[in-house]
């Protein structure tokens, strides 16, 4: 019970400094204009919804299952930045990049809730099934 205390403080203290950290980004500079001010609060507004989603569910005791209900809304945040970069954005080669983005995140956050479903039914009834080491798409060759 006391490292559980002492470990949400010292989760607690990381969010707030997180917090202060980006809150300074309330206002863009007027030189940059409303379109960047907008991309501006999108992004901080994504990012904050990113960060809040991972601590959200907060520990369970298997860093399996913590590592993918992390990196699931990590994803997710990856792809909105990539979104706002289209909307925003105006170089060809970022958005293209972008685009990649979007597609590679999505299948992976997808090979990671299977895995995450899997897990959470213990035993694992395939362990050399979906997803393979060597990829996320399924079963290696």
């Amino acid at each position: 019970m006391r490292y559980a205390l002492l470990f949400a403080a010292v989760i607690m203290a990381y969010s707030s400094a997180w917090a202060q950290d980006h809150s300074n980004h309330k206002q863009a500079p007027a030189q940059y204009g409303p379109e960047f001010t907008m991309f501006m609060k999108e992004m901080d507004a994504g990012m904050k919804k990113m960060m809040d989603d991972m601590h959200a569910p907060g520990y369970s005791g298997d860093p399996d299952i913590d590592f993918l209900v992390m990196m699931i809304p990590h994803h997710e945040g990856a792809i909105e930045m990539a979104r706002l970069v289209l909307i925003h954005g105006k170089d060809p080669i970022v958005r293209k990049f972008a685009e990649e983005i979007i597609a590679a995140q999505r299948v992976e956050i997808e090979a990671m809730k299977r895995r995450l479903t899997i897990l959470r039914v213990k035993p694992d009834p395939d362990p050399d099934g979906f997803p393979a080491l060597g990829g996320t798409r399924g079963k290696g060759k």
